[in-house]
């Protein structure tokens, strides 16, 4: 087989770079399903420059994601049971005007 395709032949250099972009389809793929705001791309962004900077895998990444989320989701909870403030009736107001 390697005599037939030699590793600086054309057809090895072609199998070699359309392997090469498989990655940046993979990543093309994840933005299409996962980007459906451009408010998104901030998040899809800081994920991989937390991987990039912190040194660590995408796995770990995503674990300090769901974190985030987490606290998110608790905070929109919180945000969402505060009773709302009873704008009172006219009986009250007089009591408060006496």
């Amino acid at each position: 087989m390697k005599d037939y395709l030699p590793m600086d032949g054309i057809a090895m250099k072609t199998l070699f770079t359309v392997g090469s972009l498989l990655p940046a389809v993979g990543i093309g793929i994840l933005c299409r399903q996962v980007i459906l705001k451009p408010i998104d791309w901030l998040t899809f962004a800081f994920g991989f420059t937390l991987a990039a900077v912190l040194h660590c895998n995408l796995i770990a990444s995503a674990i300090i994601a769901c974190f985030f989320a987490l606290i998110n989701y608790e905070i929109q909870q919180a945000k969402a049971s505060k009773p709302a403030i009873a704008g009172g009736s006219a009986a009250d107001e007089e009591e408060e005007d006496i």
